[in-house]
């Protein structure tokens, strides 16, 4: 990138990582969590939404019309997606999921696993978790499909760019390892092999995303409908978090595959659009 578009792209993801890390440390401290009170709610809202809302702002303030129009375009025609592209995602996670349910009975786990549960793994208080997942996969997807992916492949190809918002993906989220009651928490209670599991398992969900945003458009929409279905999928059965991490290694070949089966995608030239974010 040349100087103007690395500025422009650090500065995405320092305000975006300053803010949520900021309201999400301070969350546990200056509220309640255990009850929801307004002040930790108002907290965590402001961290969730900080990827769409410097997003936005940065798209609003460009004095680019084609970017402006590209962004509600993608955010609102869901002509973009694809229909045909929708059974494969409605079943891909699910399918990761039981598969590897069933790898786990070779290291003596058992098949109850697939116990539908009776309540969600996690909780932040008051606050519905089927609500949580959804307003996750809705702001996160806004902002990281709305400005940051599109800014890193403005100047690297599709591969470096997903690569590296893999991994600062994963890190956006390291102040919810500190909020009691979070499934992340839950993970840090446990055994930090977790931990590096939920790290790890984020940056080939970032290229498994990525290449159906890709093949539909660069649909915001499809975005959040994929990021909600992983977030239901993993709440879906009585899972041991450890099976997770099986899932993980199943997800890795999954990217994999879909880099190697559409390498001009992922390995073309970046168009050189940054001048316009």
């Amino acid at each position: 990138m040349d100087e103007k578009d690395t500025y422009k792209t650090k500065r995405f993801f320092i305000l975006t990582f300053s803010i949520t890390w900021i309201c999400w440390f301070a969350a546990p401290y200056l509220g309640d969590p255990l009850n929801s009170d307004a002040t930790f709610l108002v907290l965590m809202l402001i961290g969730l939404m900080t990827p769409f809302a410097i997003a936005l702002y940065l798209i609003l303030a460009s004095k680019s019309t084609r970017l402006k129009k590209t962004f509600f375009n993608k955010l609102l025609n869901i002509k973009l997606i694809k229909p045909r592209s929708i059974p494969l995602f409605l079943v891909l996670f699910p399918a990761s999921i039981i598969g590897a349910i069933l790898v786990s009975t070779l290291f003596g786990y058992s098949l109850d696993q697939f116990t539908i549960v009776e309540e969600f793994s996690f909780s932040i208080g008051t606050v519905p978790t089927f609500l949580i997942l959804l307003l996750a996969a809705g702001f996160e997807e806004l902002g990281w499909r709305g400005y940051a992916i599109e800014s890193l492949n403005s100047k690297l190809n599709y591969f470096e760019a997903t690569l590296i918002f893999g991994i600062l993906w994963s890190l956006w989220h390291l102040p919810m390892f500190f909020i009691p009651h979070s499934y992340q928490a839950e993970l840090l209670q446990e055994d930090f092999l977790l931990v590096a599991n939920f790290f790890i398992s984020i940056v080939p969900l970032a290229f498994i995303i990525g290449w159906f945003c890709k093949k539909n458009s660069g649909s915001i929409l499809g975005a959040v409908l994929i990021h909600f279905i992983i977030n239901i999928t993993q709440e879906f059965f009585q899972v041991s978090p450890y099976t997770k991490c099986i899932q993980t290694v199943i997800l890795i070949v999954i990217a994999v595959a879909f880099v190697l089966a559409d390498k001009k995608m992922f390995f073309e030239k970046p168009q050189g659009q940054a001048a316009s974010l």
